[in-house]
């Protein structure tokens, strides 16, 4: 055989060696490729769940405090409306007219009054009470020497004050809308805003 036949094989078997070489080189390069794409896969996935789990958690932190503060705001405006309607009463008591606004007092006068000897102390502007109508008052109680307007005034919208000595019981409308709004404040909700007051 001739230098350039050998030469030619030789050339001819490494080419063949380089071929499969390759060809293992690009078979272990797919397995490893694979595996790769397997294990991002597989990562992608795991990143995916977790990122969606992280969204929903978010979404329903987000969702729950829009709900808070939703429900928050309802409740604002349900006692700003409780309160207008409280201070809604206020000024129609303040501004009955003289027949209405006595018999109102006479009321309270009768529930409070304990020894008919009390002072009744008005505000400083009140001209539908007087005298007289105290006298009249004293009269339907039947109790001590008859209860008595104080030239001392009192900076009330309406309602009355009554002393006896050092003691005095404050029945000023402020103080009357007060303790009535504690009482009644679910009554007047559940009227508002249905059985629930929510």
């Amino acid at each position: 055989m001739a230098v350039d036949d050998i030469l030619k094989k030789i050339k001819a078997d490494a080419e063949e060696a380089a071929r499969k070489i390759v060809a293992e080189a690009q078979a272990a390069a797919d397995v490893v490729a694979g595996e790769a794409r397997a294990r991002t896969d597989v990562q992608k996935k795991e990143f995916r769940a977790t990122a969606d789990q992280r969204a929903q958690e978010e979404r329903n932190r987000i969702t729950t405090l829009a709900r808070l503060a939703a429900r928050r705001e309802l409740l604002d405006e349900k006692q700003a409306f409780i309160d207008r309607v409280f201070d809604e009463a206020g000024n129609r008591i303040a501004a009955m007219k003289q027949a209405e606004y006595r018999e109102f007092i006479r009321g309270f006068l009768k529930n409070t009054v304990e020894s008919g000897d009390e002072e009744v102390l008005i505000g400083e502007g009140e001209s539908r009470l007087d005298q007289a109508f105290l006298d009249s008052v004293s009269k339907e109680l039947r109790l001590g020497g008859g209860l008595t307007l104080a030239s001392e005034r009192r900076q009330i919208t309406a309602g009355f004050i009554l002393r006896s000595g050092r003691v005095e019981t404050n029945c000023a409308l402020s103080t009357i809308l007060r303790d009535a709004r504690e009482r009644l404040e679910t009554e007047v909700a559940a009227i508002l805003f249905g059985s629930s007051g929510e």
